[in-house]
């Protein structure tokens, strides 16, 4: 069956320690100032910004292949801050998403930033060969997309697979889980990926090297 052309950007499923993925995410700030950008689940972000909130929770903006560093996934959007009155207010608590544009307040995404993470994340539709397994990979970052009926949500999906040592993930194989649509080699086939360039710790990237 045909590998089916349906991105949701990062998706955090393990790590390469060996631990369990806890599903936290650390609180980071989404800054007035940044009009351009729109957030959803499943983006990346870095640190490509100064300064933070009032409360020193430091702010972050959307990562930009070639000119910031991966910080981390975007695991969820708070819809309401702490000490404000909920009382008769109406909150959408499926909430996946913050507009582009002038924006009143600053607003809070959690963001899983380990960079020993293992993700998911769909290939463009040049796809991922048997022979791209353990290369690198750069990252389109489109529009997030906004299906009727659901929140907008990523569309960041993996491309042009080389064994370039600065691209920003390594392709660790295949998504071994059972997907519909999303299986085999190829077009828009599911990948399992870590960043190869990270923030912390992580900052020139590894070369792939055949054995």
């Amino acid at each position: 069956m045909a590998n089916l052309n349906m991105p949701k950007g990062l998706s955090p499923v393990g790590t390469v320690t060996g631990s369990d993925y806890n599903q936290q995410g650390r609180l980071y700030a989404i800054s007035t100032a940044d009009t351009t950008n729109s957030y959803a689940i499943g983006d990346i972000v870095s640190s490509n910004i100064a300064g933070g909130d009032t409360n020193g929770v430091p702010y972050v903006t959307k990562y930009a292949v070639g000119s910031s560093v991966p910080l981390g996934i975007i695991v969820g959007i708070r819809v309401a801050d702490p000490g404000v009155s909920l009382q008769a207010a109406n909150l959408d608590l499926t909430q996946t998403y913050i507009t582009a544009g002038t924006r009143t307040a600053v607003r809070y995404v959690y963001v899983v930033d380990d960079p020993n993470v293992i993700f998911e994340v769909q290939a463009d539709g040049t796809g991922i060969s048997q022979a791209n397994i353990h290369s690198n990979a750069s990252l389109t970052i489109q529009t997030n997309s906004s299906p009727t009926g659901s929140s907008p949500f990523s569309t960041t999906v993996a491309t042009a697979a080389s064994t370039t040592n600065t691209l920003p993930i390594r392709l660790l194989g295949l998504s071994q889980r059972v997907v519909a649509g999303g299986g085999t080699v190829g077009a828009y086939a599911l990948v399992v990926a870590k960043f190869n360039i990270h923030e912390f710790g992580v900052s020139t990237g590894t070369g792939y090297t055949a054995t």
